[in-house]
């Protein structure tokens, strides 16, 4: 995939979690950033996620639901014994979720589905 494609993808990506982390119709949770690399937004969305774990559990648990991220997933891991990486796992399942938003909702466009 070139480059443009990539950052395309990491902006939609962006975008999908400003909007399904937001409290209201102009703050999200998570605002919106402009990276170009996967990699320093999930670093972003652990530190967000980290916050909300700390401050706001609840809302994390109810936005995690609005996503549609795996409720067995999620249950695994805050069963888990390790703890410890909760908030890079959290970020990793809800970039999981929302790329498979992103792929399904563009194959929908090409009529692909």
């Amino acid at each position: 995939m070139p480059d443009n494609g990539k950052n395309n993808i990491v902006k939609q990506l962006q975008e999908v979690v400003a909007r399904d982390f937001s409290k209201d119709i102009s703050t999200s949770l998570i605002p919106s950033k402009n990276f170009e690399k996967l990699e320093e937004f999930r670093e972003y969305l652990i530190e967000k996620v980290s916050e909300l774990l700390d401050k706001n559990f609840d809302l994390l648990v109810n936005t995690l639901y609005r996503i549609d991220v795996s409720e067995q997933k999620l249950s695994e891991l805050f069963s888990s014994s390790n703890r410890e990486n909760i908030p890079e796992k959290l970020a990793d399942l809800i970039i999981e979720r929302q790329f498979q938003k992103i792929y399904f909702r563009q194959k929908y466009k090409e009529g692909n589905l």
